[in-house]
């Protein structure tokens, strides 16, 4: 058995992180969606590198993660901070079928035309220090700025179907009776003025009176 049959018999397929590379400051500032992503690209870069290609959708099978805007920031950051650059935009295949990006991984060599090998040219050394900033959904944007604006507001006394200490009336003091000792005595109108007698009317005379017409024309 030659030494190349007994390594490979001794180790089983693995996936390669180099320590240069994740003891840099970039990989430190990756998420670790970020950073699962770039072992899940290493996966598929066996010996074409310049033509790595995951798609969103198998990229979210292989990670366990459902949300595909999550999955093209995590691709937006691992380019910001220089681990993978594009070689190929996504495109639609003759046949109608949606072809994905495709990759370069930095850290690894490319092969040339001519069989020939390109050295990695690892851009996460070069890091500005600018931090990324990921892509928000507009649907998530419109809900953040709801919530920021709902915050804004001054919502006041509440207001419910039950009784409570804010919607119970308040008397002042303005309000307070006077004490039983402050004015004067008072009496009934009957007492302080007396008026003229009552009669009952009908000893009024009225000019529906017919007894008494009847009377002055019985004495004529």
């Amino acid at each position: 058995m030659s030494r190349k049959d007994i390594l490979r018999d001794k180790l089983p397929p693995f996936v390669p992180l180099f320590r240069e590379t994740l003891a840099t400051p970039a990989y430190r500032q990756l998420s670790f969606g970020a950073r699962a992503l770039f072992t899940a690209l290493r996966t598929h870069c066996v010996k074409n590198n310049g033509h790595v290609y995951l798609s969103l959708r198998d990229a979210g099978e292989e990670l366990g993660h459902k949300s595909r805007n999550d999955i093209a920031n995590w691709y937006r950051e691992l380019a910001h901070y220089g681990f993978i650059v594009q070689t190929e935009a996504a495109s639609l295949g003759v046949d109608g079928k949606g072809k994905a990006t495709h990759w370069r991984i930095t850290d690894l060599p490319t092969r040339k035309g001519n069989n020939e090998l390109e050295s990695p040219t690892k851009e996460f050394l070069r890091w500005d220090g600018v931090v990324f900033e990921p892509h928000v959904a507009p649907s998530r944007r419109w809900n953040a700025r709801k919530q920021a604006a709902f915050k804004k507001q001054n919502p006041g006394l509440h207001v419910g179907a039950t009784v409570d200490c804010t919607s119970v009336p308040e008397v002042g003091c303005t309000f307070v009776p006077p004490s039983d000792g402050s004015g004067t005595d008072v009496q009934s109108i009957s007492a302080r003025w007396g008026g003229t007698d009552v009669q009952p009317i009908s000893r009024l005379a009225t000019r529906f009176s017919f007894p008494e017409t009847k009377k002055r024309g019985g004495a004529a």
